[in-house]
């Protein structure tokens, strides 16, 4: 889940900072400081290309058709591509720090790096974990069968929150959108274990076909927990009709990501007579956080029907109800059997993966996801090259320097307006590599016991002290803290702190090669810079202010302007068609959408303001041929079919294809570059039709 105001670049089905001074087993920045990222390799392949296609017809086939046509998902994937190679070379070396934390006996006791090793032996420990079977979550289980009244369901419900197992919703911190300095707590919906809301009501054969397979998973999931079959199967049509109750009751994926719909503050007292089915008061007391006063609830609706629904069912229910909870939130860190189950529906059935990643891997990911951060200290002491950020500085500023032309000429926005837009692209914070201040982890007892259980520590101690902790709760909001790891193959922006992030992982070829030329970085991790930037001028993150506050500092005939360039957008994408009757959402990545396009415009400009002479022809294109080969390359990719439908009913960002075709040909400098491409193309877009943004 993406959370409060957090956009990502990139869904994974995964500051100008002081130098390093850190010293982590060993290994000084220092002795690590000559160790390239870059890479020594290509920034754009020719031989990628389908020189039989027209650009003009489908720029995506043109660009990269060679290489997806011998690059197919490999069975232990749901799709094929740059992110995929990156994450690869990258779980390559996060292996290399925990292999070699593990093999190193002297660690001392609650360090860093102990925690680290001892994760990953104890993940890595298959013949315990075989033996042990559910033996690790009995007593959370014996917890939930001793549940006799609605007092009790709330206290077990609510400690099962703490380990990152949200039966109902989900509680966090995030900055006040009306008060952006401050942290507030903030409710959103849950308790589905389908991916989206519209999965429960769907009527097309693929979805009445996944509801099927889904009852028929946690049927087994219910064996698994001892049940006999037929009381399995009764167990399963319980949590299905409590979950599709509930899923009535959720807001659709376009309402959850619209900003002012998800801004609902209330007093702790006023909720309480809201949704009266929980005692707010207690379960604030039972997080340590008794002075908690006001919430935003993302969804009342959901929790209005959440508070009659617990009143409705039984105990019994609700009993069945938290069992099937716990062993879905556990199940990838057990036993083979119960692990096997949790793939073959959710990544197997669902996203089309035909086997497993090899068990280190999986234990790297759960890793990545429980104590990341403190795997990312090593990581950039070992692995970030620091001219790297010199690199990306220069670049970032290039891009602020062409957006504020962009804001400066464009002519649909009036003084007043674009006043403010100014004002707000100064205050945007570039944040690159790692975070200027780290997690403190002492708290986080790493243990022998069993791995799912070093796995639900992991998750208390980030639901708590996390970066959207509850301690967080009433705290000033802290911009140096980051909602991602350091190794993470991704970027983000933030509304409300006003902060675009780049982690280290992010800054490998292709994406950024400090080797490459202007036009390669530039149409890569340029566009990339663009993306986020654009984020906090995209139609949700225009709705924040200079100071990330949720405010309207639009003119009415400016609000209208954009408005209507997006309405362009959102018709656009929805004619793309994803697979036989299924298009793209236009009003789900909408925000998306509007990011490329920005993103990729004011990348292009900072590329020429970059330039010091014509730039010098290589494999036969020139500089802004270039840029948009390279701008291409980051989003080629194979994918399964399975997960190209579910990527795209429910996730923000257009598939990989739509990201390229849906943006150059609204780009007049690309017509510039390729005059090849005319009015009987294809893709061509007449240039009264390609919308102005930013």
């Amino acid at each position: 889940m993406e959370k409060e105001g957090v956009i990502c670049l990139f869904a994974f089905g995964i500051v100008l900072v002081n130098a390093l001074t850190l010293v982590v087993f060993g290994f000084s920045e220092t002795s690590m400081s000559n160790i390239s990222t870059s890479e020594k390799e290509k920034a754009f392949d020719p031989g990628s290309m389908n020189l039989s296609v027209k650009p003009g017809d489908d720029f995506y086939e043109y660009a990269e058709g060679a290489w997806i046509k011998n690059h197919p998902v490999p069975p232990d994937k749901t799709r094929y591509g740059e992110f995929a190679i990156v994450e690869d070379r990258t779980y390559d070396r996060v292996k290399r720090i925990v292999e070699s934390a593990a093999s190193n006996t002297s660690a001392p006791e609650g360090s860093l790096e102990q925690k680290i090793g001892k994760f990953y032996s104890v993940g890595m420990d298959n013949a315990t974990i075989e033996k042990q079977r559910l033996d690790p979550i009995k007593d959370e289980m014996k917890l939930i069968d001793n549940i006799s009244n609605a007092s009790d369901l709330q206290a077990v419900s609510t400690q099962m929150m703490e380990y990152g197992i949200n039966p109902f919703f989900s509680i966090y911190a995030a900055p006040d959108k009306k008060n952006s300095k401050i942290m507030i707590a903030t409710l959103t919906q849950g308790g589905l274990g389908l991916p989206d809301r519209d999965f429960y009501f769907r009527q097309d054969n693929e979805s009445i076909k996944i509801r099927e397979q889904y009852l028929t998973h946690i049927t087994r999931m219910f064996v698994f927990l001892g049940d006999s079959s037929e009381i399995a199967e009764n167990n399963a049509r319980t949590v299905m009709r409590i979950e599709t109750r509930l899923a009535n009751a959720s807001f659709t994926n376009v309402d959850n990501n619209d900003e002012v719909k998800t801004y609902n503050k209330m007093s702790l007292k006023e909720l309480q007579a809201f949704a009266p089915g929980i005692n707010w008061y207690c379960l604030f007391d039972t997080l340590g956080r008794p002075d908690v006063d006001e919430v935003n609830v993302r969804n009342p609706s959901f929790f209005k029907e959440l508070s009659i629904v617990l009143q409705d069912e039984s105990i019994a229910d609700w009993k069945t109800f938290l069992r099937w909870k716990l062993i879905l939130g556990t199940s990838p860190y057990l036993s083979s059997d119960v692990e096997e189950e949790h793939f073959d529906f959710y990544t197997k059935k669902l996203n089309g993966q035909q086997e497993m990643k090899p068990r280190w891997k999986r234990v790297i990911e759960a890793e990545n996801e429980a104590i990341g951060e403190a795997v990312g200290r090593v990581y950039v002491d070992r692995y970030f090259d620091q001219c790297s950020r010199a690199r990306m500085q220069e670049m970032a500023f290039n891009l602020k320097k062409a957006f504020r032309m962009r804001i400066q000429n464009l002519t649909w926005m009036e003084p007043e307006t674009r006043k403010e837009a100014l004002k707000k692209l100064e205050a945007l914070d570039v944040q690159v590599g790692y975070p200027d201040e780290w997690l403190n982890y002492s708290e986080l007892e790493i243990k022998n016991d069993s791995y799912v259980m070093n796995v639900l520590r992991a998750s208390k101690f980030k639901f708590h002290h996390g970066p959207s902790g509850l301690d967080g709760i009433g705290q000033p909001v802290n911009r140096k803290l980051w909602e991602m790891n350091p190794q993470e193959i991704n970027a983000y922006a933030d509304y409300n702190k006003i902060i675009i992030v780049f982690p280290a992982g992010i800054l490998q070829p292709p994406f950024f090669n400090k080797d490459a030329d202007e036009a390669a970085n530039y149409g890569a991790i340029g566009a990339i810079i663009g993306h986020e930037m654009t984020h906090h001028f995209d139609s949700q993150g225009r709705k924040f202010d200079a100071s990330g506050n949720l405010t309207d500092w639009w003119t009415p005939e400016d609000a209208d302007s954009f408005n209507k360039s997006t309405e362009v957008l959102v018709d656009e994408y929805s004619r793309f068609e994803v697979l036989p009757g299924l298009n793209v959402n236009g009003n789900l990545t909408l925000p998306e959408n509007v990011a490329d396009l920005g993103g990729l415009t004011i990348a292009y400009h900072a590329y020429k303001l970059s330039l010091k002479k014509e730039p010098e022809m290589i494999d036969g294109f020139t500089g802004d041929q270039r840029f948009f080969l390279s701008f291409t390359q980051v989003w080629r990719e194979s994918d399964t079919n399975e997960s190209l439908r579910t990527l795209t009913l429910t996730d923000t960002h257009s598939p990989a294809r739509f990201r390229v075709s849906g943006v150059v040909f609204n780009v007049p400098e690309f017509y510039r570059a390729f005059p090849d491409v005319n009015p009987s193309d294809k893709l061509y877009i007449p240039e009264s039709e390609r919308p102005v943004i930013w």
